[in-house]
């Protein structure tokens, strides 16, 4: 048996036909990669400036954690011979910038500049989780079980929240209530 090095990818979709349902994989595999680079360029933006001192370090922990998400991305999009395109990615951009935006409207009220980080991070999840959700049933149905291993195995965000999703949530609930922990 062939041992799998971390963060290959598995032989993949280069033989699947060109078809709708192999073009919905790949705009759901956009969505996710939209979405985490949109995450890694805006945390860049507020790492170590004044209003955001306090949450430096777990700040730059989930841009190192989203690289790794985006250079295993590009692996898939190698093996599909693809590139990504924010081209059908408009409303997730316009819906994450209004949540970023939002942020910034609030940096002088850390307890709420910390709410809407949450639910900007809780934004980026919910796209992630959907769309490997399909991701994982398209590749079952190509019959390609190697891929939905490997979407699980590296891309599944339920695995391990973001560093900065755990740091707030740690910084307000001393007692680590469930409820918090959608």
């Amino acid at each position: 048996m062939k041992k799998k090095t971390p963060g290959t990818v598995p032989p993949y979709p280069a033989q699947w036909a060109p078809d709708t349902l192999t073009t919905f994989f790949t705009e759901h595999l956009n969505r996710i990669y939209c979405a985490n680079a949109h995450l890694a360029e805006r945390l860049l933006e507020i790492a170590g400036t004044s209003n955001f001192k306090d949450l430096n370090n777990p700040i730059k922990e989930t841009i190192d954690e989203t690289e790794k998400h985006i250079a295993l991305m590009d692996s898939i999009y190698l093996a599909l011979q693809k590139h990504y395109s924010f081209d059908q990615c408009n409303h997730l951009i316009a819906l994450l910038e209004d949540e970023f935006t939002a942020i910034h409207q609030q940096d002088n009220d850390e307890l709420l500049r910390d709410m809407r980080l949450l639910s900007y991070l809780q934004n980026i999840e919910n796209v992630e989780k959907s769309s490997i959700q399909l991701l994982k049933l398209i590749a079952i149905e190509k019959n390609n079980g190697a891929i939905a291993i490997f979407l699980d195995e590296y891309l599944n965000p339920s695995k391990d929240k973001f560093a900065l999703y755990n740091f707030i949530i740690d910084k307000y609930d001393n007692n680590q209530q469930t409820a918090i922990n959608l």
